[in-house]
Parts: structure tokens; C-alpha cells; sequence
């Protein structure tokens, strides 16, 4: 869990480490808010990619040498960005890099949920999800201090070669719960559980549907989510605000998810899906539409945290959840594919709203349109936790159904 948290905590900073760059960074290239846009979402292009082939490498290959191919991925391109020389050349890196943070994430995930036990899946895949989000409060600390004095590259090969350094600790003490080179598993994590098919993973045995709104959810979340963390600088800034209520309104997003994460994943473990996370939307919804007519810095912040609270708890609670509805012969495939589909609103969020104000609306108006957005997110939920009730619901019931179906000796 320790490690695991780690590279969460890596994950984090190198995603949202393009937001602190930003307002550098667009001065340094002369990048049009439409260009600015393509940036912040060239990494969630090869994110989803990488979350695909991460999740299905993960299946046939096993967790560890996966986890551990990502990583360094991901590290080498992080710090091949600070060597960018047009845009261009930025955007190729940063998919590149992308291609590596999707592979770790769905690894990850499938992982904890196979370490954690029975009815703590959900809460413990948040748990180790909110190393994301202490990544984001860095990368905003990193992006007021070092940043200010050495630029926005600093930003870029700190954590680059962070990255890097923590892939040794992954080969040292990593387990491995899924072994691969086999079509059936052996040793702690195999348990003789034939592999199932992408196809079957995702679709067989009643699974169409879940799968389905489960992609939309993650869509839906995740633009939210992808515009809140790369444009939130320039938004605060277009009130009239300094760059350093703009950094600091990160910050404040993000504590606010490690909050809300936390608290509504053991919600969901006792209770069941529907009503934490349908309570996490609304708060998402009513906070957006303050923070749109909010002015002054202290009230942004405090309002930004309950955007956080809402939009990011509402993003790793997914991530618990997505585990719950697949067996554990395809639940690599299973999450990666969610986590692939939901880049398809990561990467549309900032293009659309880097589009929006480029046509000329306002900060506040770019705010207020995200607002009805998170109540369909919410009404995707209804439907998913009607589709799958059974495995979403909480309490004792939940526990005894996974620990079903975790392979035997690895408890």
C-alpha cells in the first residue's frame, strides 16, 4: 500500500503539474488559450492508451513488471518535457508521457482491490488514490517556490526524476497478485482462474450495461474533473485575481478531495454506491455555481475546496468502484478500459473550454456551464446502481461477494 500510494503521489503531480506550469508556459511559447487547452489534455491522449494496454498487460503479464514499465515511462517523458523547444514538439512528449500514466493507474487499482480484502475494496483503492491529489498539492507548492525562480521546466524535471528513483523500490518490495505467462494464474495471485477475454470481462455474465454507464460516468466525471485541475489558474486569474490565488485555489481542490474521497469511500463500504456518491454530484453541482459568482480570495478557496470535495471525491470513489464490477481474471482489463473511456472527457474538457473562452465568454461563464454537467454524472449513477445493484451495494454483503472472488492464498 505504502509503494502503491507513492506512485499515486507521482501520478498526481505529473497530472496536475501542467497546471501550475500553465501561466509560464503559455507566456514563454505564446500559446493561444485554444493551444493552452490542447496541452493540458495531450498527457489524458496518451493516458488512454496507455490505460488499455496497461490493463491488458497487466492480465497476461502480471501486475509488477507492468506497474514498473509504467513508471518509467512515465518518468523519462516527464523529464524529456522540460526539453521542449515549440509546441509541437510539447505535445508529442506529454502523450508519450501519458501513455505511461495510464499504463500504472488501472495496475494499481486492480492490485490494492486484491490486497485490500472483502468489503474494503472501495475504501481502500481510494485510500491509495488520494496519493494523487497529495501529488497535486505538491506540484501547486513546487509551482509557487521552485518554479518562480528556476521556470517552468524545474517543474517538469523534479518530478520526471522523482519518477524515475521510485522504480527500484517498485522491483524490491512490490508484490505480485496476478502472475502472467499463462492462461492460468499460479501462486498467491493466480488461484487457477482461467484469463477471460477483453470482450468477456466486459461484457459477459450481465455486465453490458454496468459497463457501459460506468464508461459514461467516468466520462462525464472526468471532464469535470480535467478542467477544474488544468484550467482553475487561468480561471482565477480572469477574475482579476493574482497567479498565486490561482495555485493555491489547486491546493484547495485537492485537499478537499482527499477529504471527500476518504469520507464517502467508507460511506460506500457500509452503505452501498447510490447515495454517497449521488450526494457528492449535487455537492459538485451547487458548489460550482458559488465559485462562478464568487470574488473575493478567501471565499474561492473555501468554496474551491468544496468543488474538490465533490468533483474529485466523486472521481476516486470511481476508481473503487469500477474493481466491484468485474471478475478477478479480467479486472485489469476491466478498469483499464474505464479509465481509458473517462480520458475521452478528460482530454474534451479543456478543448472545449479553452474553445468557449476563445469565442469570447467569460471565466465565470466557462464555471457556470460545468454546473448541469455533474447532475447528469449524477443520473448516470441511478442508473448504474440500478443496473448493478448487487455488486454495488454495501455492508457484510459486499465483503463476503469479493472475498468470493479473490483467488485462494491471497488473503
Amino acid at each position: 500500500m505504502p509503494l502503491c500510494f507513492l506512485v499515486a503521489v507521482l501520478e498526481g503531480y505529473d497530472l496536475q503539474v501542467i497546471s501550475s506550469a500553465g501561466p509560464q508556459l503559455r507566456a514563454a511559447m505564446n500559446l493561444s488559450p485554444g493551444q493552452i487547452g490542447w496541452f493540458f489534455s495531450a498527457s489524458l491522449i496518451g493516458l488512454a492508451f496507455g490505460a488499455i494496454a496497461g490493463g491488458w498487460m497487466a492480465d497476461r503479464f502480471g501486475r509488477k513488471p507492468a506497474l514498473i514499465g509504467s513508471v518509467l515511462a512515465l518518468g523519462i517523458f516527464t523529464v524529456a518535457t522540460a526539453y521542449a523547444y515549440n509546441f509541437e514538439s510539447l505535445l508529442v512528449i506529454r502523450i508519450l508521457a501519458g501513455v505511461g500514466l495510464g499504463g500504472a493507474m488501472p495496475t494499481l487499482i486492480a492490485l490494492v482491490a486484491e490486497v485490500s480484502g472483502g468489503g474494503k475494496t472501495t475504501s481502500a483503492v481510494t485510500t491509495m488514490i488520494c496519493g494523487q491529489p497529495t501529488g497535486g498539492i505538491i506540484s501547486a507548492l513546487v509551482g509557487q517556490t521552485i518554479a518562480s525562480h528556476y521556470g517552468w521546466q524545474s517543474l517538469f524535471l523534479i518530478g520526471g526524476a522523482l519518477t524515475i528513483l521510485v522504480a527500484p523500490l517498485l522491483v524490491w518490495g512490490l508484490p505480485e497478485t496476478k502472475p502472467g505467462g499463462s492462461a492460468h494464474g499460479r501462486g498467491q495471485g493466480g488461484g487457477g482462474a482461467k484469463a477471460l477475454t477483453t470482450a468477456q470481462a466486459l461484457f459477459h455474465d450481465g455486465r453490458a450495461a454496468g459497463t457501459v454507464l460506468l464508461w459514461l460516468a467516468f466520462i462525464v466525471t472526468l471532464a469535470l474533473l480535467s478542467v477544474l485541475l488544468s484550467w482553475t489558474p487561468l480561471l482565477v486569474m480572469g477574475k482579476g485575481l493574482p497567479r498565486f490565488v490561482g495555485l493555491n485555489a489547486i491546493i484547495a481542490l485537492n485537499v478537499g478531495g482527499i477529504i471527500g474521497g476518504i469520507a464517502i469511500s467508507r460511506l460506500i463500504d457500509r452503505h452501498g454506491v447510490r447515495w454517497p456518491m449521488l450526494g457528492l454530484y449535487l455537492t459538485t453541482a451547487a458548489s460550482l455555481f458559488v465559485f462562478a459568482h464568487t470574488q473575493t480570495p478567501a471565499a474561492l478557496l473555501l468554496v474551491a475546496g468544496l468543488v474538490g470535495f465533490g468533483v474529485l471525491g466523486a472521481q476516486f470513489s470511481l476508481y473503487g468502484v469500477a474493481p466491484r464490477l468485474y471478475p478477478l481474471a479480467g479486472r485489469g482489463s476491466g478498469v483499464g478500459i474505464a479509465v481509458a473511456m473517462g480520458r475521452i472527457g478528460s482530454v474534451l474538457g479543456p478543448i472545449l473550454i479553452g474553445g468557449f473562452i476563445g469565442r469570447g465568454s467569460s471565466e465565470n461563464q466557462a464555471v457556470l456551464v460545468m454546473a448541469p454537467v455533474a447532475l447528469v454524472a449524477g443520473l448516470l449513477i441511478l442508473a448504474l446502481t440500478t443496473a448493478r445493484k448487487t455488486d454495488l451495494e454495501g455492508g457484510a454483503a459486499a465483503g463476503a461477494r469479493e472475498a468470493a472472488k479473490a483467488p485462494q492464498g491471497a488473503a
